[in-house]
């Protein structure tokens, strides 16, 4: 196999982490704890508005087959489309994109620590059986020189796993990890919705405000831990969603 032949390497899942220290790693240990999470990335982006006017105006001078550089681009982005998606991007920033980052981060943290916890006690717990196993074998030499050395190596392995449990109790790391990761991925699933038109922002009667004002209130819900789809959670989505206002018919262009 030739080096043209060979296959192309995988797009790396987006992420807020800066490189990938462990991309050389095997599959199961890229998954362990770190005792220090890598530094995000300041400039994570969900959509880089770069790529998104690199697919918007696309150059032709990067194709380099022939064919497919005379049919191309395959479409034409209107500069009145451009400009309204640049400023949906700038919106989706300001709105959606802080929140994202800190609950993602969050979530990424609680993660880490919910696993490094479990790997502390399983540590913990297989040194207490090799301690207790030595323990076991030195009473039976005469004289028993080593229990009181085992003894005591015994009692700190049970006092750190008592300070384990008693700082891994004070806040459930497994919940925060969930609850954060909801509304990361509740955040990311309206920023999407936002840029795609898509449902309850797909409402040609609304008026710019109104869409800007429902994202930025579906939001702060979805921050909060609350549901946006969720009608007794608001009163604002309740009279800005499609199925509260009318749609204008299509011949319609009064402002009435």
């Amino acid at each position: 196999m030739t080096s043209s032949d060979a296959p192309a390497e995988a797009p790396r899942p987006r992420s807020q982490q800066k490189g990938d220290p462990r991309r050389r790693w095997p599959a199961w240990a890229k998954q362990l704890p770190y005792f220090k999470l890598p530094p995000p990335d300041p400039n994570f982006s969900l959509v880089p508005k770069e790529e998104a006017l690199e697919l918007l105006r696309p150059d032709p001078s990067k194709v380099t087959d022939s064919t497919a550089a005379a049919a191309y681009p395959p479409f034409r982005a209107t500069d009145k489309t451009i400009r309204a998606i640049e400023s949906d991007l700038d919106l989706l920033e300001r709105e959606v994109l802080r929140l994202f980052r800190e609950r993602d981060l969050e979530a990424k943290v609680q993660q880490n620590r919910y696993r490094l916890y479990q790997i502390s006690f399983i540590v913990l717990s297989a040194v207490a059986t090799a301690i207790g196993s030595l323990l076991a074998l030195a009473l039976t030499q005469q004289p028993p020189t080593w229990v009181p050395v085992l003894g005591f190596a015994e009692t700190v392995v049970a006092l750190l796993a008592t300070f384990l449990a008693q700082i891994s109790g004070r806040e459930s790391t497994f919940m925060l990890w969930l609850e954060n990761r909801r509304a990361a991925e509740g955040l990311r699933r309206e920023y999407f919705r936002y840029l795609m038109r898509l449902p309850p922002y797909d409402n040609e009667a609304m008026q710019p405000y109104e869409r800007r004002l429902l994202l930025a209130e579906r939001a702060a819900l979805i921050n909060r831990g609350t549901s946006p789809d969720d009608r007794a959670a608001t009163m604002l989505s309740g009279a800005l969603t499609a199925e509260s206002i009318p749609h204008r018919p299509q011949g319609d262009s009064s402002n009435g």
